[in-house]
């Protein structure tokens, strides 16, 4: 409930009581502890599939760096050979 003037929640307060604000403060309370309690199971529940396909891309680019680490070790043991050679014959 919103009032346009500050005396009026005042005058409220005197007429109904404090009963109306805090029946209003504990459903916040609880709908807050609510909202809590979903972030933190949806989180939990995403954490897990998060770690599961990380770990998988994880993987994969392990595979392919590895993969252009063997090309870049077969090409330079090729050129250290094909200098031997050329060294041998000269």
């Amino acid at each position: 409930m919103s009032y346009p003037y500050p005396q009026d929640r005042t005058r409220n307060k005197r007429e109904k009581g404090q009963e109306p604000y805090l029946d209003a403060r504990e459903t916040l309370t609880q709908s807050e502890h609510d909202l809590e309690t979903e972030a933190i199971a949806y989180g939990d529940a995403h954490q897990e599939a998060d770690s599961d396909e990380r770990r998988a891309r994880l993987e994969a680019e392990m595979k392919q760096r590895f993969a252009a680490i063997n090309r870049e070790v077969v090409e330079r043991a090729d050129e250290q050979a094909g200098h031997r050679k050329t060294a041998e014959e000269g």
